[in-house]
C-alpha cells in the first residue's frame, strides 16, 4: 500500500507547478518504500537529499510564479519554503547521526508538510495564477 494515494484533484491548473508537486509526491512515496524494503537505509538517505534538491527547484519555480502574477503574500510563502528547508535540514542531520527512529519521524513530517502545504497553502495562490492566465 502505498504511503499517500495520488489524486488529480491534488492538482492546481498550472502545468509547471502540477507535475512538480507530482514529483514530491512520487518522491515521498520512494522514502516510504525504501524505508520498508531497505534495513541499512543507504537509499532512503539519497532519496531524502533528492528530495530537498527537488523542493528548492520547485519553490524557485512557485516563487518565479507567484512574483510573476502579483501575488500579494508571496513574502508569507516564502518564509513556509524557508521553514521547511529548515526542517527537512534539521531531520536529515537526525538520520545522519542515526537517531533511532528518525525515518519514521521524517515520513510523518513529510505526510503533514504535504498535506498542509501542497494541497493546503498552496491553494491560496492558485486563483491569482489562474486569472492571470498561467496554465
Amino acid at each position: 500500500m502505498p504511503f499517500i494515494e495520488w489524486e488529480d484533484a491534488y492538482n492546481i491548473g498550472v502545468k509547471e507547478i502540477d507535475i512538480q508537486h507530482r514529483g514530491l509526491f512520487d518522491i515521498i512515496s520512494k522514502l516510504f518504500t525504501s524505508r520498508q524494503y531497505e534495513p541499512d537505509g543507504k537509499y532512503y538517505f539519497l532519496t531524502l537529499n533528492k528530495l530537498i534538491e527537488y523542493a528548492r527547484i520547485h519553490f524557485a519555480t512557485e516563487e518565479r510564479y507567484m512574483r510573476e502574477a502579483g501575488y500579494s503574500k508571496l513574502a508569507e510563502h516564502k518564509q513556509e519554503h524557508i521553514k521547511f528547508l529548515e526542517e527537512i535540514s534539521k531531520l536529515l542531520k537526525c538520520l545522519e547521526n542515526k537517531e533511532p527512529g528518525i525515518e519514521n519521524k521524517i515520513l510523518d513530517y513529510l505526510k503533514n508538510w504535504y498535506m498542509t502545504h501542497i494541497l493546503g497553502i498552496d491553494r491560496d495562490y492558485q486563483q491569482a495564477l489562474i486569472a492571470k492566465g498561467f496554465k
